[in-house]
């Protein structure tokens, strides 16, 4: 598939921001009600979870730093969508709803007075099941789900800011996603999901030839399968999720010494460590700590 359009618009900048806080470390505040929702068993082999947050008109702008997780999401704004401000300082308006494919690159996102979005996280080896496209298309892009899935979209559009609770507009979607679900070939399915789990038991600390070589397939064969199946290349993969296993390290250990800290995880020395933890995040390793002060795990799985 090729041809894909610009979806951004430009807009003004957010004048108010209020809080920057980290997409993966949000907290419960006065600011913003967030949820995580199980997806139906149905589902559940291709997705992560479902998040929807809510903002208010009197609860001013929230700012939110967006950093790459290894998982293609799909997004439904009923109110107002995000701004979006890049690290190049260009600013764009997201539309209504859109695809992210896997993304080596860091964001801002800003609410704009009442806003309300639900998104579908994809497991890292589930997306492929629902498009008919090679997810590298897609990388490191947002395309308007309009330009993928044509008139239908439209239609869910309408009935996810039509009705008024959060359950019926879950139902909606998965209604959407069950009736797009046309499942990879078996073994493909098998192979990328051992793949990235062996990814993430090794904490992102593999070599492409050694998970090739456990995969007893060639590093070209799993090369091909993860541009085509998961978005990215596994080197590049394989990275994302290294990178989260020493974020979410920082947040729960707070390290004192760093070098020993980057030797641990798989850098060769400390500026490696931090010249690629600025990279996915914007922030060196000490202002991530300072940016990032929340400890508890507040997810709320309702149903």
């Amino acid at each position: 598939m090729s041809g894909w359009r610009k979806i951004f618009i430009e807009t003004e900048p957010v004048q108010k921001k209020l809080m920057i806080e980290l997409y993966f470390c949000r907290r419960k505040t006065r600011f913003m009600h967030y949820q995580f929702i199980s997806p139906s068993p149905k589902l559940a082999p291709y997705i992560k979870h479902y998040w929807m947050l809510e903002t208010e008109v009197h609860e001013g702008n929230v700012c939110e730093r967006v950093v790459p997780t290894g998982n293609l999401q799909l997004m439904f704004h009923y109110r107002k969508p995000f701004v979006m401000t890049f690290p190049d300082r260009e600013v764009a308006l997201q539309p209504q709803s859109f695809a992210s494919g896997l993304s080596s690159k860091f964001m801002d996102a800003s609410t704009q007075g009442a806003s309300g979005v639900i998104t579908i996280e994809f497991l890292p080896y589930g997306a492929c099941n629902f498009f008919r496209f090679s997810l590298r298309e897609i990388e490191d892009q947002s395309i308007r789900l309009n330009d993928i899935f044509t008139n239908e979209v439209k239609y869910l559009e309408e009935q996810i800011c039509g009705c008024d609770d959060l359950p019926t507009r879950i139902s909606l979607i998965e209604q959407f996603l069950t009736e797009n679900l046309v499942p990879v070939d078996v073994r493909d399915f098998r192979l990328m999901k051992q793949a990235v789990e062996l990814v993430q038991q090794s904490g992102g600390q593999i070599k492409v030839s050694r998970l090739a070589s456990k995969l007893t397939v060639t590093s070209k064969c799993l090369e091909r399968k993860f541009a085509s199946l998961v978005g990215k290349s596994p080197k590049q993969f394989i990275r994302i999720v290294r990178f989260q296993e020493v974020m979410n390290g920082l947040i729960r250990q707070q390290p004192d010494y760093l070098t020993e800290y980057a030797f641990n995880n798989g850098y060769f020395d400390q500026s490696h460590f931090i010249h690629e933890f600025k990279t996915f995040t914007g922030y060196t390793p000490g202002e991530f700590v300072k940016a990032c002060p929340c400890r508890e795990d507040w997810s709320e799985y309702i149903y």
